[in-house]
């Protein structure tokens, strides 16, 4: 669930502000369109930032599944995984509260993506080992396969 607000989210750092009524102390010019975008994703290049931001978070992840899986069979399964989910929901927090804590820095999103796609694979390989262990070697490929059928 928490991959989906950042989808979202960046329709929000980068909109088309000619829709919208400019405040009356503002000190943009009456040709900027991109007045009410959320910086750095105010310039020409957001697409390639936004880009930036997701891939930060995909590579991340790609790496962390590899990772993942040898963590989660060394350790106590509901203890990776919920700490993998309290995180992820950190991270997505984080994320989000860098509009309230006012930061322009496009680090900022790149760090927390990263940290997000890492923890995020704590899901995947843990759901698999306890789904495997609840159903027993004998039913594991034909329950995986209704599991994956979606």
């Amino acid at each position: 669930m928490s991959r989906k607000p950042i989808s979202i989210v960046k329709s929000r750092l980068h909109q088309n502000c000619s829709e919208q009524i400019k405040p009356i102390n503002d000190t943009h010019s009456l040709n900027d369109t991109m007045w009410c975008s959320w910086a750095p994703f105010d310039k020409d290049n957001y697409k390639e930032l936004l880009g930036g931001v997701d891939n930060a978070f995909l590579i991340a992840y790609a790496i962390g599944m590899f990772i993942s899986g040898v963590f989660g069979e060394r350790l106590p399964l509901r203890y990776y995984l919920s700490a993998g989910m309290l995180l992820s929901g950190l991270f997505t927090s984080l994320f989000g509260l860098g509009y309230f804590w006012n930061i322009h820095e496009l680090w900022y999103f790149v760090v927390i993506q990263v940290c997000n796609g890492l923890v995020q694979t704590t899901g995947w390989p843990s759901v698999v080992t306890c789904v495997g262990n609840w159903f027993g070697k004998g039913k594991r490929g034909f329950i995986m396969g209704i599991w994956n059928s979606h």
